[in-house]
């Protein structure tokens, strides 16, 4: 698909992006496919490399780089959701070309009992890759920071310690140990305020919160609110105090709208499905358009990935049809652009909301 725009662009990325927040429409529809990992190509560092967080001037250029080539109007600082667990003492695996993940063969806890116990609180500004993040995070907020959305990201205590744990046996540990696990989540919650302060001073204009749990595909709304409502509140309460935007990212299956509400307060949620109180994507801009602006939905996946440059178009024009109107959309990839993906399918993304999502 051939780049098309049909009229001058009037806004930078960032007022773009913070116009349709405030349920205005801007020139056009903003679009941030979740260009993460995959920037590591751009970066000259295998996927490994990039995801350790040792080379912050290469990983820098890299976001910079792809901005130049795709076009698109924000950034998230999502390294990968074991950065946490990790500053708190687990150990993680660097695959060369694949997604770092907790050694789950060796589960850093592995007796409910005793060891919950073991993790203790941190400095994330002194931490091998929270301070990567937050050292990201600044060098590209000197960089981008008065064009573009530069947006931190923190995953919750609830998904973190479950990496810890392995998430199997943290599930049953909800129900059969809740006293320890509720004393870690305190305790993690206190690091994770510091993180998202950190990630805010050092120029993110939002903080991204995962609440991953939150949805129908994981766990129940009363058990979620239980273990994880305060964690929300700590955090978000942080970042609005801070001077920031409060956004969530969810990539599950009917993901609780209400229970984010109640305890975040979010500008905008990323997300791949609709909330577990609608039936469509229609019933979903209806409800939820003028309250919480959504950043999705196109499948990273089979669209992202694997679709065709007109599956593509397709796909994003149809999205912008259903939630442009009155503001309050980013087009986006439900959930993080594979890190393997072509990039030029990213392009298309842009390209789409260009001869899209242009507001008359």
């Amino acid at each position: 698909m051939a780049e098309i725009i049909t009229k001058t662009e009037q806004m930078t990325g960032l007022e773009r992006v913070g116009t349709t927040f405030s349920f205005k429409e801007p020139d056009r529809v903003p679009c941030a496919p979740l260009l993460c990992g995959a920037t590591h190509r751009f970066a000259g560092l295998t996927y490994g490399e990039w995801s350790q967080g040792t080379n912050i001037e290469a990983m820098v250029q890299g976001h910079v780089d792809a901005l130049d080539m795709v076009g698109h109007d924000g950034v998230v600082m999502l390294l990968d959701l074991s950065v946490e667990a990790q500053a708190f003492g687990c150990e993680v695996i660097f695959p060369e070309f694949d997604t770092a993940h907790p050694n789950y063969d060796d589960n850093f806890i592995k007796n409910p009992k005793e060891d919950y116990k073991k993790v203790q609180k941190v400095n994330p500004r002194k931490t091998q890759r929270m301070k990567a993040v937050i050292d990201l995070t600044a060098g590209l907020s000197k960089e981008i920071g008065k064009t573009h959305a530069i947006v931190g990201f923190v995953y919750g205590s609830l998904g973190t310690l479950s990496m810890m744990r392995g998430p199997e046996n943290f599930f049953m540990d909800l129900v059969e140990h809740p006293d320890e696990v509720m004393a870690t989540l305190q305790l993690m919650d206190e690091v994770l305020v510091e993180y998202a302060i950190a990630q805010v001073e050092a120029g993110a204009h939002s903080v991204c919160y995962d609440n991953l749990y939150a949805s129908q595909s994981i766990l129940g709304k009363e058990l979620w609110e239980k273990f994880e409502g305060e964690s929300v509140k700590k955090v978000t309460d942080a970042v609005r105090n801070a001077g920031a935007i409060v956004s969530f990212h969810n990539c599950g299956n009917g993901i609780y709208f209400d229970m984010t509400e109640k305890w975040g307060h979010p500008t905008a949620i990323s997300h791949a499905y609709v909330a577990d109180d609608v039936d469509s994507w229609e019933e979903h801009k209806a409800k939820w358009g003028s309250k919480i602006s959504t950043i999705g939905w196109v499948p990273p996946g089979p669209v992202a990935m694997l679709g065709t440059p007109e599956e593509i178009e397709e796909e994003c024009k149809a999205e912008i049809e259903i939630f442009a109107k009155g503001g309050g959309f980013v087009l986006a990839t439900g959930c993080e652009f594979g890190p393997n993906a072509p990039l030029r399918n990213a392009k298309r993304m842009v390209e789409a909301s260009k001869k899209y999502g242009v507001y008359k």
